[in-house]
């Protein structure tokens, strides 16, 4: 990749042509129609050759056409009563008293809140089995399906009965489930959160996290962290660059593919790890053919690869988070770097908060609500202690988690005593900052007033 100053008309033109890329995806009707006519408005104003307006054209009719393809299928659900073999898509999680999972059913997924018997038999089920089940599938309530969309889940499964058995998962998943195992047994001297910390950090693992857990890393602004994303995906090819190095070009390319899709599913393929993983991917690709791609260009591309594959990604709000992030880092990481005085490492450290909290914030607002200021200062404690959890927490501990299987306790205590001191730090930022909590109009003005510093030193070093 090209420098992220390194921007030019072509960059933009891609970067505005991937949000109406988006926004026709999930367009009705009329305002399909508006969205159309203001970006051939917009390129008209840009001075856009024909043929690439007619190109760009082209493949928004294609996105519109794509998406409601993809919602009618959604929409195309068969319910009532069944008994059979269903697969288990997803980690079972507990919410209140049930015990929540997703099912495929005859190639329709739907969401479990399973009680008693049945709830501790699915939470038992790992990813890729498949169980044999009796209860009832039924549509979702109006207004009630938005959360699901992107997951394609059609509807709920009342379920009754679930049988002792289980069939077990392909290789592929039966090898990621024997990698998070033995994360989650390196941290078994850890306490229950802690834990559940970690495996979310290293892993994107929060599905036994606790609801305060979860409100805490919210309301502090830290919830990026327990997300997988491109900071997990860099790490581990950091980790493992110095074997790739070995390989000749050809096959360090195809490894580094591989490794990126294992990985991919490891995290159960997760929106924004499959972001950062094309993105990545896409960025070895364009260095190893000798053709760099700019930042911008490259996430605009990314955008596009991943909606037209899946259309229902574009309701995905840990998607759009994940690419605000790194389109805010993108455009204003290294300005802001240039601006904010002080040592270089806590500019450098500042300046990628403060990007990446921008870029994330029109969906935060969406969906949240203003997130608080104080997260500028969490972020500043606690992600140079994360990183280094997620750096050196998947090497470890799944070298760990082999000496805990041969039966060698206190060695591997030991040796992840460093992660849990990490772990315990990121989580005591968490909650301690999820205290603060002042009014939306207070909350505000600090907003306000960070705008007004951040102006303030950009005009100074302009003048300078």
């Amino acid at each position: 990749m090209t420098p992220t100053s390194d921007v030019n008309r072509g960059d933009w033109l891609t970067a505005l042509a991937a949000l109406a890329f988006v926004l026709v995806t999930r367009a009705n009707g009329e305002f399909l129609a508006l969205i159309v006519i203001f970006f051939i408005f917009a390129m008209r104003k840009m001075q856009v050759r024909q043929g690439v307006a007619l190109l760009i054209l082209v493949v928004l009719i294609f996105g519109a056409a794509n998406s409601w393809r993809a919602r009618q299928e959604l929409r195309d659900v068969t319910t009532g009563s069944y008994a059979g073999i269903a697969k288990v898509m997803s980690d079972s999680r507990n919410v209140g008293y049930a015990t929540r999972i997703v099912l495929e059913i005859e190639r329709d997924r739907f969401v479990v809140y399973a009680y008693g018997s049945p709830a501790w038999r699915l939470a038992g089920a790992r990813v890729g089995e498949q169980v044999f089940v009796r209860g009832y599938r039924e549509e979702f309530e109006p207004g009630k399906e938005s959360r699901w969309i992107s997951q394609h889940v059609k509807g709920r499964f009342q379920v009754v009965s679930v049988a002792e058995q289980r069939f077990a998962a392909s290789p592929l998943l039966r090898s990621a489930q024997r990698v998070r195992d033995l994360v989650s047994t390196s941290a078994s001297s850890f306490n229950f959160d802690e834990r559940n910390l970690f495996t979310g950090l290293v892993i994107g693992d929060d599905s036994k996290q606790s609801e305060e857990m979860i409100s805490a890393f919210r309301k502090s602004g830290l919830a990026h962290l327990v997300a997988v994303s491109g900071q997990n995906v860099a790490f581990v090819l950091a980790g493992l660059s110095p074997l790739l190095r070995r390989l000749n070009r050809r096959w360090r390319t195809l490894m580094t593919i591989l490794i990126l899709v294992w990985f991919v599913v490891i995290t159960r393929i997760e929106p924004s790890v499959v972001r950062a993983a094309l993105m990545a991917g896409a960025a070895y690709l364009s260095v190893a053919m000798g053709r760099p791609t700019r930042t911008l260009r490259l996430i605009a591309l990314t955008v596009f690869a991943a909606i037209a594959v899946d259309p229902l990604l574009a309701w995905s709000v840990g998607y759009f988070m994940s690419v605000g992030a790194t389109l805010g880092l993108c455009l204003g990481a290294e300005k802001l770097e240039k601006i904010i005085r002080g040592p270089q490492w806590l500019a450098r450290l500042l300046s990628a908060t403060l990007s990446a909290q921008f870029g994330v914030i029109p969906v935060v607002i969406f969906v949240f609500g203003v997130p608080s200021v104080f997260g500028i200062v969490a972020n500043v404690l606690a992600v140079p202690i994360a990183g280094l959890v997620m750096l050196i927490g998947l090497p470890l501990g799944l070298f760990a988690g082999v000496i805990e299987n041969l039966g060698r306790t206190e060695f591997a205590t030991v040796l992840m005593w460093p992660v849990q001191v990490g772990v315990r730090w990121v989580w005591w930022v968490a909650e301690i900052f999820a205290r603060l909590n002042v009014s939306p109009v207070f909350n505000l003005g600090l907003w306000i007033a960070v705008l007004v510093v951040l102006l303030a030193l950009r005009h100074r070093s302009a003048r300078v």
